[in-house]
């Protein structure tokens, strides 16, 4: 068992949420102190007490560089006193030494609280210098980058896919509506069904940049409640090519488009989509609409009077960029990036 399941169980037994299996382990951990070093203990052994429990319940561990396990509902734990006082003196010791330290720690975050505790939860760290994949039940693929961590549990629930990253990891996740896919960190939750995208955390920000698919992007308080925050669409809504970076020191995002956009008609064979970049004597209307669909990206024309232009030429072969220079420069127009859109005007 790890702290963080460690603690959030502990969470569940103050907020009497634990089922009776979960209340009896509780009770047993506690029965392996002393009653006197409990009704002793002030703030500043709080800490000592703690390390004292943890080291009774866990022994002494040493996890392996890459693959461990995280936690396990039935821990295997050795006492040598069962219940040495009554439980209403080992909630009290517990509100004293627990209460404290899990609600006074920075702050924790909603991350793992669902299945943390109902799974068994593995912890993979890419200590190699080049990106691993690690392949999960559902059949989704997250690939590491070197020195990310994922834990992920063995088995989902029926309702809910919850992983939690370290890092930066590109995931991609099979499709299940019934099932949501949740990504936590220290600063955000991304939900998705089935896409794929990138979640890359350095210090206070979060990137997350989608490249198929939809997500939301919401940020992780200790407050959140999950089951309220998948039943609506509060936060930044991603869709291909766009991407947000999360402040977590003044809880803001800044969503804008890819530095470069990539074509999302991953299925249509590519002699096809070269020929649809072939143009010849096209409406501008019709050039922006392929581009459109080719990119997912929304274009919009400032000058209704560019409509009235029609465009010959070879987009296939460059970049989006590129593409817009071309017809930018054979309708006398120029284009400028707002946001998650592309505005084309006249040129002046």
């Amino acid at each position: 068992m790890s702290r963080e399941a460690f603690h959030l169980l502990l969470e569940r037994y103050l907020e009497n949420r634990c089922t009776d299996e979960e209340k009896e382990i509780v009770k047993k951990w506690y029965g392996m102190l002393d009653k006197q070093d409990i009704q002793d203990a002030g703030t500043a052994e709080i800490n000592a007490l703690e390390e004292k429990l943890w080291e009774r319940i866990h022994g002494e561990v040493i996890p392996d560089q890459h693959e461990v396990l995280v936690t396990d509902l039935k821990p295997i734990v050795r006492f040598s006193r069962m219940l040495r006082f009554s439980a209403a003196a080992v909630l009290a010791g517990l509100v004293l030494t627990v209460g404290y330290l899990f609600f006074v720690n920075n702050g924790s975050k909603s991350e793992l609280k669902s299945f943390v505790l109902s799974n068994d939860v593995k912890q993979y760290i890419n200590a190699d210098q080049k990106p691993v994949t690690i392949k999960l039940e559902d059949g989704s693929l997250v690939t590491l980058q070197p020195k990310a961590v994922l834990k992920y549990p063995i088995h989902f629930s029926d309702s809910l896919r919850e992983v939690s990253l370290e890092g930066e990891g590109f995931f991609e996740i099979s499709k299940n509506p019934l099932k949501p896919f949740l990504v936590y960190n220290k600063n955000v939750i991304t939900r998705v069904v089935g896409t794929s995208f990138i979640v890359k955390t350095a210090h206070n920000k979060t990137e997350v940049i989608v490249k198929t698919g939809k997500v939301i992007v919401s940020p992780n308080s200790s407050k959140l409640n999950i089951k309220d925050l998948l039943k609506s669409d509060d936060g930044v809504v991603l869709t291909p090519n766009q991407k947000t970076v999360y402040n977590a020191i003044d809880n803001t995002f800044a969503t804008s488009l890819v530095d470069q956009p990539l074509s999302i008609d991953l299925k249509t064979p590519k002699a096809q989509v070269k020929e649809s970049y072939v143009f010849n004597d096209t409406p501008v209307a019709d050039v922006l609409g392929q581009l459109q669909k080719s990119y997912g990206i929304e274009f919009i024309v400032d000058n209704k009077e560019l409509y009235n232009y029609t465009f010959t030429g070879d987009l296939s072969e460059q970049n989006l960029y590129s593409q817009l220079d071309f017809l930018c420069e054979s309708i006398k127009a120029s284009y400028s990036v707002k946001g998650t859109k592309i505005i084309i005007s006249t040129k002046e």
